[in-house]
């Protein structure tokens, strides 16, 4: 079959060559002395394309011999690279924006986008220059024009760097990145939060992990801010040890005994030991889904098999219910109180061992009160999760793209992630929970 080979179309933009120009270093008058025609390779879907542009060539009178010559540069002509600068712009969000490789928008750019012979190196270069490019700076500005009130802070490892991100999680946007060497220092995460006081971020809540890395700083840089400690975290935690005990329940279930290899000598009862093992996996089979928030009929019919065979786990999943009642979406602040004096009334949890670890943490007023700042507004985010998937997407990305190991790289992606979203023209603030005592003043006033 004969390929269909596209001719490549020409487009005229126009012609920048005034008679005389400034000369960029001394300022003199120059004269003009020829135009030359740019061209430059642009991204189609209808076939291949270059669009050309005349630009002025001049000669200073006044400068050395040898650094008189200039040209006139337009966006998208400027440079000596044969693509223009859209058409760069455009492979670079294939990586950037779609997540593909370097080599496989290169091999999409040539075959979609009619770009020929493109390769994979080449969008990396691009992907450096735009990386580089990143005016951090104003995208900070820009996002403290719209700043919500509350930022989440989340770092991570990746031996021998570290990576600290910093989001506005009510309006799903980055706010700044900073990367380092070895692991990041009380002194760095202040370095961050001073940048962002500088810039004039003034934050209601600071929401983060329970590394110890953010406390003392938070206080120190931006005492009026409430620090938020991520609850996802102090539920994952505490489901870790719940599944420590979910096991240690398990292994007290009655388990066929450990007997002789071989037939036995005698024919008695039937041993159990089948149906024994048959009920230890029917518990086992429930590992998951007893820490489930909600459940579907099939789960909950798993349950009552499990609790019907091993009664303690009963009192387990009561027990979780109750914490995950404690930090239900949408609960106001009496409600969680109302609801943790409930669970450290009840006797029947006191009685497990397994469970006192986490009634103790749940005891402590201090620490309650950081897992509940956010209750005092009706969109705050409870977790530090926004942050924590930009990272993870880092990693991921990192993984997947070997030519994103070295610094300069991992820099140039890290400040086009931060600039991926832009800031919204109108952001979204913090809205304050209004208390009873609140509503009936404010209602008072409005009477008067």
């Amino acid at each position: 079959m004969a390929k269909i080979v596209h001719r490549r179309k020409t487009l005229h933009l126009g012609a920048f060559a005034p008679a005389s120009c400034p000369c960029p270093q001394c300022g003199t008058l120059s004269p003009l002395n020829e135009v030359r025609a740019i061209t430059k390779r642009v991204a189609s879907l209808e076939g291949p394309v270059n669009e050309v542009f005349d630009l002025g060539c001049y000669i200073c009178p006044s400068c050395p011999e040898g650094e008189r010559w200039f040209r006139l540069s337009t966006p998208g002509f400027s440079g000596s690279g044969v693509y223009s600068r859209l058409t760069r712009a455009a492979v670079v969000r294939l990586v950037t924006q779609h997540k593909m490789s370097f080599d496989g928008a290169a091999a999409l750019a040539s075959d979609l986008l009619n770009l020929p012979g493109l390769a994979g190196t080449t969008v990396m270069r691009w992907f450096r220059a735009a990386g580089e490019r990143v005016d951090e700076r104003a995208h900070l500005a820009a996002a403290a024009a719209v700043f919500s009130g509350q930022l989440a802070i989340d770092e991570i490892y990746d031996a021998p760097y570290w990576v600290v991100r910093v989001t506005d999680p009510v309006n799903k946007i980055e706010v700044m990145t900073l990367m380092g060497t070895g692991s990041p220092t009380a002194d760095d995460i202040a370095d961050v939060l001073c940048d962002l006081r500088g810039a004039g971020f003034k934050p209601e809540i600071i929401a983060t992990d329970a590394s110890s890395l953010y406390p003392a700083v938070i206080q120190e840089i931006f005492p009026a801010a409430k620090h938020q400690l991520c609850v996802f975290h102090f539920v994952k935690s505490m489901n870790e040890r719940l599944g420590r005990s979910f096991r240690a329940i398990v292994t007290e279930m009655p388990a066929p005994k450990k007997r002789r290899r071989g037939r036995p000598k005698k024919r008695g009862r039937p041993r159990k030991d089948a149906q024994k093992r048959e009920n230890i996996q029917i518990v086992r089979r429930c590992r998951y889904v007893i820490f489930r928030r909600d459940l579907s009929s099939d789960h909950q019919a798993a349950l009552d098999a499990a609790y019907a065979l091993c009664p303690k786990l009963r009192e387990l999943r009561r027990f979780i219910d109750a914490v995950y009642a404690v930090f239900a979406a949408g609960t106001t602040r009496a409600d969680a109180e109302a609801r943790r004096a409930t669970l450290l009334a009840d006797l029947q949890f006191a009685e497990v061992a397994s469970l006192l670890p986490i009634i103790t943490q749940l005891r402590d007023g201090a620490l309650f009160e950081k897992l509940t700042v956010s209750l005092d507004f009706t969109n705050a985010d409870r977790t530090s999760n926004h942050a924590e998937r930009e990272n993870r997407e880092f990693r991921k990305r990192q993984l997947s793209h070997y030519c994103l190991r070295t610094v300069r790289s991992m820099r140039a992606f890290l400040g086009l992630m931060t600039i991926r979203r832009p800031p919204p023209k109108v952001g979204r603030r913090l809205n304050r929970r209004q208390t009873p005592a609140t509503a009936s003043t404010n209602e008072g006033v409005a009477t008067a």
